[in-house]
This record gives C-alpha cells, structure tokens and sequence, in this order.
C-alpha cells in the first residue's frame, strides 16, 4: 500500500522579499476577501502535485491541509482529472432538475457504502449547504424544531448551520441568531485513538440536562455531531461516546446526525468514522473530499427520512453537478482500489510514533484525533502564552517549507490533515520540521524575541 513521491521533499525557505505576488493580490482583491485568504499564511499557491504545493515565486511547500482536507488522493491525481476531463467535454451543467449518467454512478457508489438498505441522497453543493438540509429533514420527520450540537462543534457559518455551532464568535455582529441552541459536552478521547481502542460507557454528554423534565426535550429534533472535531482542535470522540449517543436517540425518539463532512471518505481510518464503533447513524453529512476538490456534498439517510421534507423545500443550482459527481466516482473507486482508508489508520500511528519522539525543553506536545486528522497540542510553552507560541511555530514550519493550519478553542493545536497518500518518508519530514520549529520558537522565546 506504499505510495511514493517523484517530488523531493521541500526545503527551507530563503526570506521573503518585500514585495510579492500576495501583495499586488491584496491590491486587487476586495477588502473582505483579501482579509479571509491572508490569514496567518501570506501564500498565493499557483501550482500544485500529490502532497506538495508551489507558491507564485515556485517555492515548493509540503502540504498538510489538503485544501482544508478536500483533496484526500492528493493534488492532481490523474484519475480524478481524467474523470473531470471526461466529463468536461460531454456534459458540464444542467441544473439538479435533470438527472445524468455522471450523478447516478455517483448515487450507486454511495449507496453501496452507506449503512441502509434503501438509501436516499439530498444533494447539495457545499458542506454547510448540506448541514442546512440535514437541520430541514429533521424537523420535517420529526415534527419537532430544536437540533442541538456540542461544544467544540463546528457545521458551518450560515445562519442555520450556526445554530449548532458552538463558536458564539461566528455570530457576532453577522447574523440575527444571537446564540446557539444549547451546546452539550464532547467527550473527548485522552489522545489520539488507537484502531483498538477499547470502548467505555458512562460519558457526560449533558444526559442529565437532556432528561430533566424542565428541559423539554421531546421538542429536540435530533443531536448533531462529529467523529472528531476540526474545527474544535482535532478532539476526536472518546471511544463508546458514538454507541452511547446511538442508544440514546433512538430511546428518546431524536434523530443522530452524523457530520463527516471532514471525517468522512478515509480520513479517520474508516470510510466513515461511524463505522469505528459499527453506529448506523439517521442520518450523515458528506462533503469536502468527495468532489476530488470540486464542491459537492449531500445529506443521506433511509428513505423513510429523506421522504418527510416536502418536494423543493431544499434544491441548488449547481448540486451533483456533473463534473464534479464524475470526480467523486473516481474519488471513491481510488480510496477502495488502494485501500486509502486503512493505510490513513497505519500512517497515523506512524505519525503518532514520530511526534512523541520529538522533544525539546519547555515544551509539551499531545497529540490527538485519529487517523490522519491528527492535531499536535502544544501543552505547555516556555512563556506560558501557548497560542503565540503556536502561532510562531507555524509560521517557522512554513519558512521551512511545510504548511499546517493552526486551531482549537486554546489556538494551541497544529493540525496534520495530508493527503491520505502522503508517503511516510513525507510524514516524517514534516515532524522533523516540526522540532526545528520548536527548537527555533523555544530559543526566540528564552530570548525575548
């Protein structure tokens, strides 16, 4: 199951010079979209191949976001533009009125792959797109209003969707919705989740709250929530917290909504990360990596479900669309074919191995998640201030030629989502560019810098 490279493994970085691309791009931008893609990072990335991306000045970079986890074969994998290539000269759009070969191979893809018998998809275009719907189907079976999420939770930013967001600061000042719906406890696993992580019982995921009479849970639609947490900093579930909740809903007439719109399609070391516990949820969202880096996403559950909400109270102008459903089969051909899901299980344990491995003084790394979504906490720093700290390494392991977001509720995490064929020697690269980072930020911070 060994994928290799023919590209070298980036290098370090000589400083930047004043002026570069990214500034004439910020001149020419609007404000607010030149303010959303700067952030921390300052790239404009012009080309890209497997797991190494080029910035405007053809600085290679080793790339540990895959497009914020969209391209689990990597970039540019020649099946998946072969497929969009194919598809491109037949038929590009129609609109979701009209169905095309290209969307049913899809459909029949995923049905095999989905835990019901008699699967129906509620296509969409964009992840939160699909979170909307996945809120609209149940309310509409269950006759009931309120869907509640957790705390860490992240299922989008438009105004449905940040009604189970937990991040209060994704509302402020932008939408009518001043907070969310009640935000239950996440229990979280003590690190990263090992495949045979024995499961326990007993989590606090607010059940008393949930119970109390005065609460009034019979008006609560269905639980919201993810396998692991990206957006939350990499916290993946603890292990038996899934069967729990299972148990749980179904008592209690509530819907179990599963969002894998990141963790789906590998990245955990299962196709889905529900499959990690066997919970057969009512219903899962399914995005990002799907499309081979083309939007597409949906919502699926039985059919019994999906059947409750009313013809268009949900369509989009450019959902399945067909380029984008002809990448998706390659997508999902490839991640069996190579069996990407499994070997996302063995490269995280190797990632894992390499991160303990790495030490330097006042500093004190966790890692956390499972498979390759794995996040590296930075739990103790030499000046204390642990977000900072993180921000700098960052920066350091980007002048290093390797690229890693940073997150969590602390802004202390490092996240490691690469394309589920980055190749070992890649992934050890990146952890030694990881403690030269450390090691440059631990000596800025003794000294003041």
């Amino acid at each position: 199951m060994a994928v290799t490279t023919e590209t070298p493994v980036p290098g370090p970085h000589p400083p930047r010079p004043g002026t570069t691309a990214m500034d004439t791009l910020l001149r020419r931008e609007s404000p607010s979209m030149a303010h959303t893609i700067r952030g921390d990072i300052g790239l404009v990335l012009t080309r890209a191949q497997g797991s190494t991306v080029w910035d405007e000045e053809g600085r290679a970079y080793l790339d540990l976001t895959s497009g914020s986890g969209v391209h689990a074969l990597g970039h540019g994998h020649p099946a998946v533009l072969e497929a969009m290539r194919d598809q491109l000269a037949s038929f590009v759009h129609g609109g979701w009125q009209y169905g095309c070969p290209a969307r049913a191979d899809l459909a029949d893809r995923l049905a095999a792959l989905l835990p019901w018998d008699d699967p129906v998809l509620l296509w969409c275009a964009t992840g939160t797109e699909a979170v909307e719907a996945a809120l609209k189907v149940a309310r509409a079976a269950t006759g009931r209003r309120q869907v509640l999420g957790f705390l860490g939770g992240y299922h989008g930013k438009t105004a449905g969707a940040l009604t189970v967001t937990a991040n209060a600061g994704f509302r402020a000042d932008v939408t009518e919705v001043p907070v969310a719906g009640l935000s239950l406890p996440y229990p979280t696993a003590a690190g990263h989740v090992a495949p045979d992580a024995p499961r326990t019982t007993g989590h606090d995921f607010g059940r008393a709250i949930l119970d109390h009479p005065d609460f009034g849970a019979d008006a609560v639609a269905g639980l919201i929530v993810e396998t692991v947490q990206g957006a939350g900093g990499m916290q993946a579930a603890a292990p038996g917290f899934l069967t729990e909740l299972r148990e749980f809903t179904a008592r209690r007439g509530m819907l179990l909504i599963l969002d894998e719109i990141f963790t789906g399609f590998g990245r955990t070391g299962a196709m889905f990360g529900f499959r990690h516990e066997d919970v057969v949820p009512d219903l899962v969202v399914l995005g990002k990596a799907l499309g081979g880096g083309l939007p597409v996403s949906l919502v699926a559950g039985p059919r019994e479900l999906l059947g409750a909400i009313p013809p268009l109270r949900q369509t989009s102008t450019f959902a399945a669309n067909p380029v984008a459903c002809a990448a998706g089969t390659a997508v999902l051909d490839t991640l069996l074919t190579e069996r990407l899901p499994e070997r996302a299980a063995v490269l995280g344990d190797f990632l894992v191995r390499r991160i303990a491995e790495t030490r330097v003084p006042g500093v004190r790394l966790e890692a956390i998640g499972r498979g390759l979504m794995t996040g590296v906490r930075v739990a103790q720093a030499p000046d204390g201030d642990r977000a900072a700290f993180t921000r700098g390494v960052v920066r350091r392991m980007r002048d290093l030629g390797v690229l890693a977001l940073r997150g969590g509720a602390d802004g202390a995490v490092i996240k490691w989502t690469p394309p589920l064929t980055i190749s070992e020697e890649e992934l050890a690269h990146s952890v030694s560019v990881l403690g030269a980072a450390l090691a440059a930020q631990s000596d800025a911070a003794g000294s003041g810098r």
